[in-house]
């Protein structure tokens, strides 16, 4: 359950405070990268270029897989979660509370969301086969095949796995890690925020997933990450606890990095685009028949632990008001 501000910051501050602190991460981690690079190049007595597809070309070599867990490990840190801790602790009494780091979980809850991420996947991959067939021209259509293949290549770096330690590694690095993160962020911190701002809880989900969604950079599935953040969001509003977001959003990543693991032969890193095949519309249409039902079987399960996050609490002594609250 939400938290008053304790310094009586109304809500276009707190979120001044959010933005100011995410962009001076995302500032701090991108210099911290460049330095990587730097330390990187020196040793290996390579002139660092100034060009950014050079860079990128030389980053994305796989002898430089490593580096490049490191640079997304240190951009996410400081780009999404620790902007969220620090606005927490800035604007409100009890910060972990506030953000949703529950102390006491529920096993049958968590087993739960596991069946709602998977139930989620068919309709995740149906959407974006959708995407390409909306009537875009083919130079659009180009433009966003390669930035799609860009990203894939980013991510067979990431999650080169020549052996089973390599795959904990990927696990950690793809599944974990961004899950922790990206969910800090955007259900304790964005949506948590607007739900309140906005007494439109539904409202504050559908925004916060299309950020969400937008902040991939991925135009094909944007429609298929902004599915994934709806349902992350109204787990997170029904419960208010961010460990489910963590746990289902670690299990989405989880199930594709394992994929990519058992579809890896002869040290041959498949293309992460091939993996999920191609799934009948219709099928992930039926997935939406299946994710109600879990939801819905989520909420008797849930039950005691939902507490309503977008309801502020009010701290003992304040007086809401109309000013303070708009």
């Amino acid at each position: 359950m939400a938290h008053l501000a304790t310094k009586r910051f109304n809500y276009w501050n707190q979120l001044a405070v959010l933005i100011g602190l995410v962009g001076v991460g995302l500032i701090i981690g991108g210099v911290i990268a460049l330095v990587l690079q730097f330390i990187v190049d020196l040793n290996a007595g390579i002139k660092m270029s100034t060009n950014p597809a050079q860079f990128m070309d030389r980053l994305l070599k796989p002898e430089n897989a490593a580096l490049l867990r490191w640079i997304t490990f240190i951009t996410s840190f400081f780009m999404f979660f620790l902007p969220t801790v620090l606005y927490a602790l800035i604007c409100h009494k009890k910060p972990f509370a506030h953000l949703g780091f529950k102390k006491n979980n529920n096993i049958k809850s968590a087993g739960v969301v596991i069946l709602i991420m998977l139930a989620a996947l068919p309709l995740v991959s149906a959407l974006q086969d959708l995407t390409t067939l909306f009537p875009w021209s083919k130079a659009t259509l180009l433009k966003f095949k390669l930035a799609e293949d860009a990203y894939n290549q980013q991510v067979a770096v990431i999650a080169r796995m020549d052996n089973f330690t390599d795959y904990i590694i990927s696990v950690v690095v793809i599944a974990f890690l961004p899950a922790l993160f990206e969910e800090t962020l955007f259900r304790g911190g964005i949506q948590n925020l607007l739900s309140r701002w906005f007494k439109k809880p539904v409202l504050a989900i559908i925004v916060t997933s299309i950020i969400f969604s937008a902040i991939h950079g991925s135009y094909l599935g944007f429609l298929s990450r902004f599915a994934l953040g709806f349902v992350l969001g109204w787990i997170y509003y029904r419960t208010g606890n961010i460990w489910l977001n963590i746990i289902g959003h670690f299990f989405n990543n989880a199930f594709a990095v394992t994929a990519m693991y058992l579809f890896t032969k002869g040290g041959k890193f498949p293309d992460p685009s091939k993996i999920d095949g191609q799934i009948p519309l219709w099928v992930g249409l039926a997935s939406i028949a299946a994710l109600y039902g879990l939801f819905s079987f989520f909420n008797k399960v849930s039950e005691k632990e939902i507490d309503q996050p977008g309801v502020e609490l009010i701290m003992p002594g304040v007086e809401p008001t109309n000013q303070f609250y708009s």
